[in-house]
Formats: structure tokens, C-alpha cells, sequence
């Protein structure tokens, strides 16, 4: 794709890593939410106002739908009790 004569690149599931801030557009509503964990096949996300775990296919379909967007700021939108302890 193309916009304004530069081409766009497309952002897959391999962005994802825990930290990362993501709004996920679903049926009623969106949301913003943090990825809590990466595994080899799932991708979990916790926010306050939805959770999900997706397999690395289905980020990717979100991300090309654009339901699924990488959102740059550095707060966790996840409660404290949802994070691992480091």
C-alpha cells in the first residue's frame, strides 16, 4: 500500500512483546490493554476493560483488519494483580 507516494508497512503479531500497549477494537467498544505474555502459539493482553488471549494468526488478522492497533506510550493499562512479578 501506498499513502501519499510513500509506501506504508504493516505491523504483524512479531511487535508484540509484554509492555506493549495495544487498543483492540471489539463489537461493543475498544479498549486499551498490555500484552502480559508471548508464548510460542498466544499472545495474552490485559486491560481494564477487556482481556484476551489470541493465537499469533489471529494478531495478525487483527492487525490487517486494523481491530488491533500498537498504541507508543509508556503506561501498563493491565491491573497491577494481571502482571508477573520480574
Amino acid at each position: 500500500m501506498t499513502v501519499h507516494g510513500t509506501p506504508s508497512l504493516q505491523a504483524t503479531g512479531d511487535a508484540l512483546f509484554p509492555g506493549t500497549t495495544v487498543r483492540y477494537h471489539y463489537r461493543s467498544g475498544d479498549g486499551l490493554a498490555t500484552v502480559v505474555e508471548r508464548t510460542e502459539r498466544y499472545v495474552t493482553v490485559v486491560g481494564t476493560d477487556y482481556n484476551g488471549t489470541f493465537t499469533h494468526d489471529q494478531i495478525d488478522r487483527l492487525l490487517a483488519a486494523d481491530r488491533l492497533q500498537i498504541v507508543l506510550d509508556d503506561e501498563i493499562h493491565a491491573p497491577e494483580s494481571a502482571l508477573s512479578d520480574p
